[in-house]
């Protein structure tokens, strides 16, 4: 006798793939967030490796941090431009030098400067309309740098003292001044070409986009390198705790107060 043959009728098949769209939906958020967390370690990496090279900058010139931004040909230092509660801001803006560029001899891979995550690393944007970092406009090809870390604007930015503390010229700040190294910022993650980015940036949303904001997270949180150099993934708003922006000083201008504005993918 011929043996009948066996076949999944059409409501197996359908049940079948019915399983297996439920299975991808409950796994694939979970792949999702496995690679994201890969991606925060080697972003990590990359801050620590990058703080390493501050750290010979500040031997090299007497404990002095590199500016935001340094004068160039055309670029001369002057005082603050800006009137308080704006973002600190002179005649340094769009300038061919910043502190990627004065750290370079202690970073020699530029490779450091892109995080995984950051889909924004060479977007166009800056004072030049430029791919990747604002500086990028005066160098070749070869040694254009991609955005993804800024230095923390609310203390590091050049022109604090004068738009601050009322002195006539912008400088670099001094590891004298900082009062708590393992609570202060020193380098972020962030989505824009600016060389810093302070507090004033939590609310604001990422380049060209209606979601997102303007710093990079990774499920939820973010890198921060600490000026005593250790690294930390924390949720934006504990940021806010203690004087982690500003150390012992502080500024009109803070993003700090209105934390219910934060992007979702903060929260």
């Amino acid at each position: 006798m011929r043996s009948a043959r066996t076949a999944f009728t059409l409501i197996e098949l359908l049940v079948v793939i019915s399983i297996i769209t439920i299975l991808a939906a409950l796994l694939f958020p979970v792949f999702a967030r496995a690679r994201e967390s890969g991606n925060a370690t080697a972003c990590m990496s990359n801050l620590r490796q990058i703080g390493l090279g501050l750290t010979l900058y500040l031997q090299d010139y007497d404990e002095t941090y590199p500016m935001s931004r340094f004068p160039d040909a055309t670029h001369a230092l002057g005082g603050c431009t800006s009137t308080a509660p704006s973002p600190p801001s002179d005649d340094l803006e769009g300038t061919s030098i910043n502190w990627k560029r004065a750290i370079e001899p202690y970073v020699k891979n530029k490779s450091l400067y892109k995080c995984p995550s950051n889909g924004y690393a060479w977007r166009s944007g800056g004072y030049h309309n430029v791919v990747g970092d604002e500086t990028n406009f005066a160098y070749p090809e070869s040694e254009r740098l991609p955005t993804s870390y800024a230095i923390n604007g609310s203390f590091f930015h050049e022109a604090v003292p004068p738009c601050l503390y009322g002195e006539n010229l912008v400088r670099p700040r001094y590891l004298k001044e900082i009062a708590e190294p393992s609570n202060l910022i020193l380098l972020l993650e962030s989505r824009f070409t600016y060389p810093d980015l302070g507090n004033w940036m939590l609310q604001s949303r990422a380049p060209d986009s209606d979601s997102g904001g303007a710093f990079q997270s990774h499920n939820g949180a973010c890198n921060f390198l600490f000026a005593d150099l250790h690294a930390k993934r924390v949720k934006l708003a504990a940021t806010c705790t203690g004087k982690m922006w500003f150390d012992t000083f502080s500024y009109p201008l803070d993003g700090c107060k209105d934390l219910g504005e934060l992007q979702a993918e903060y929260k």
